[in-house]
C-alpha cells in the first residue's frame, strides 16, 4: 500500500487528497520483554488484584489484545505501557515502592480512567484497595500503615529529635521522601520553576509526607538549582 498525501493549490482555491497516513494505517506489533526479577507475592488474593488492575501497564506480562495492534490506538497504548513500566515494573522489581506509595497510588486515580473504560473489572473497591495494599506490604514484610481511607492529616508532625540537619538535602530526602519511593527519585528531580517545585512538595504533604518549612525551602532550592 502506498501512503501519500497530495495537495494542489491554484487560483481557484486549494484541493487536498489524502490517500492514507502512516499513523492511522500501519499496524503495531507488541512484545513483552522477559521478566528479570519478578516481585514475589505472599498473598494470592492481592496478587490476583494486582494482575487484574496493574500488570498490563506495570509488568512485562501485558495482555496485548487485538485492538492494541491497530493504529492509532496501538501507539497510545504502547506509550502508556512504556511509561507505566518505567515508573514501576513488577517483572523487573527494583524495591523502590513502599506500601505507603502503593496506597497513595490506588487512592489517587490508579488504574487510570482510560484503562477502566475498556477494563471495567480493574475498577477497585475500597476493600480491594485495602487487600492489595495489605498484601503488598505483607509481601515486603512491612506494615501497610494506615488503611487506604485514612486522612493524610493523621500523619505525625516532624519531630525535632529525628529531623535531618538543616540544609542536608540527602538526609531530608531519605527522611521525608523514602516512605513512598526511593530518596534518589527525589534527588533526581529538577525544574526551572520555583512554583512547580513548591507544588510538588505540597502534593507530597497531601499524601502524608511531613516536611518542615525550612526543609521545604531547602528542597525547593535544590530542585531549582
Amino acid at each position: 500500500m502506498v501512503l501519500a498525501a497530495d495537495r494542489t493549490v491554484g487560483r481557484g482555491g486549494a484541493r487536498r487528497r489524502l490517500r492514507g497516513h502512516p499513523a492511522f494505517a500501519v499496524p503495531r506489533d507488541h512484545t513483552n520483554p522477559p521478566a528479570t526479577n519478578d516481585f514475589t507475592w505472599s498473598s494470592a488474593e492481592a496478587e490476583a488484584i494486582a494482575r487484574e488492575a496493574c500488570y498490563d501497564c506495570h509488568s512485562n506480562e501485558t495482555d496485548w489484545w487485538w485492538a492494541t495492534n491497530i493504529a492509532p490506538f496501538s501507539w497510545l497504548v504502547q506509550r502508556d505501557v512504556d511509561e507505566g513500566r518505567a515508573s514501576l515494573n513488577f517483572s523487573e522489581w527494583s524495591g523502590w515502592l513502599s506500601p505507603k506509595g502503593m496506597r497513595a497510588a490506588v487512592n489517587d486515580g490508579m488504574p487510570p480512567v482510560q484503562y477502566l473504560i475498556i477494563h471495567w473489572g480493574a475498577r477497585l473497591s475500597d476493600d480491594e484497595k485495602k487487600t492489595l495494599v495489605d498484601g503488598f506490604a505483607a509481601s515486603l514484610g512491612k506494615d501497610s500503615g494506615s488503611p487506604p481511607s485514612a486522612s493524610p492529616s493523621a500523619s505525625p508532625s516532624p519531630d525535632a529529635t529525628t529531623s535531618p540537619a538543616a540544609g542536608d538535602v540527602e538526609a531530608i530526602a531519605a527522611a521525608r521522601c523514602a516512605t513512598c519511593h526511593s530518596a534518589q527519585v527525589a534527588l533526581d528531580y529538577r525544574t526551572d520553576s520555583t512554583a512547580d517545585a513548591a507544588a510538588l512538595i505540597e502534593d507530597m504533604v497531601s499524601r502524608g509526607a511531613t516536611v518542615t518549612g525550612e526543609e521545604k525551602q531547602t528542597l525547593v532550592d535544590y530542585f531549582t538549582r
